[in-house]
């Protein structure tokens, strides 16, 4: 019987070294990551059967891993520990809002950890939505109001963040998104040249975009791009964001 993949992600050495050994002395295979990003590309590649996840870490602390975690179709049923010295209620409500099931505190009890492991591992399924029945929304922004997002995921649609407009234009040639959104700091940024590109790459296939901008920035942007696309005022919340793109897709 194979062993069960676990993925610690963790910026502390000493931390990591303990619970791999741990961990290992139990029976599982473990891989091990210093900081987010190369936390989630082991998540992408390695296919782990969960994640252990400190909050606090540089090149994407926790809360973010967690979410783009959950994002991904590669990785969103792969059920995540948080280990975390952060216990403020404020941290662990955070947590739990974004979706989080399980919440280990630093300093932890090796028993249990290991017992809330195996507990995890039990229980966890991994139900897979057959590609293709979800609508793909792809989000272009850099910083985007990630949690927001977070919730679409649960709500069935596939969600894809990326931090440019020509890494957007790429991703949708590539995926064929049935949304798009689109942060209009990054438009503003590029003097609307990429944008105007986007525009003539999608309006021929009736792809819906959404731009998000502040009331100060809405005429402008009427002006400058028109009825092509539709707007979403800044600051939005996922009530104003759902229905966006339920009536974005509707039209399409």
């Amino acid at each position: 019987m194979a062993k069960k993949k676990i993925l610690v992600i963790d910026d502390m050495p000493n931390i990591v070294t303990m619970v791999k050994a741990r961990l290992e002395a139990s029976g599982y295979e473990v891989i091990a990551a210093l900081d987010g990003q190369q936390g989630l590309n082991y998540a992408y590649s390695e296919n782990p059967d969960l994640i252990i996840l400190d909050i606090v870490m540089p090149a994407g602390g926790g809360y973010s891993v967690y979410t783009r975690l959950k994002m991904s179709p590669k990785t969103r049923s792969v059920p995540v520990i948080f280990l975390t010295a952060k216990d403020r209620p404020e941290d662990v409500a955070r947590a739990y809002n974004l979706g989080a099931e399980y919440y280990v505190k630093k300093p932890y009890k090796p028993e249990m950890l290991l017992e809330t492991v195996k507990k995890v591992l039990e229980s966890s399924v991994h139900p897979q939505q057959p590609r293709g029945l979800q609508k793909r929304i792809l989000v272009m922004g850099k910083e985007p109001e990630i949690a927001e997002f977070v919730k679409l995921v649960e709500m069935g649609y596939e969600v894809t963040i990326v931090s440019s407009i020509k890494e957007g234009s790429d991703e949708a040639k590539k995926e064929k998104p049935d949304a798009i959104f689109l942060d209009g700091s990054l438009v503003k940024a590029n003097d609307y040249d990429g944008f105007y590109q986007l525009k003539l790459e999608f309006a021929s296939i009736k792809t819906p975009v959404i731009v998000s901008v502040t009331r100060g920035e809405l005429e402008e942007f009427q002006k400058k791009i028109g009825s092509f696309c539709s707007y979403c005022l800044k600051p939005f919340n996922y009530i104003d964001l759902l229905g966006l793109i339920r009536v974005a897709l509707q039209k399409s």
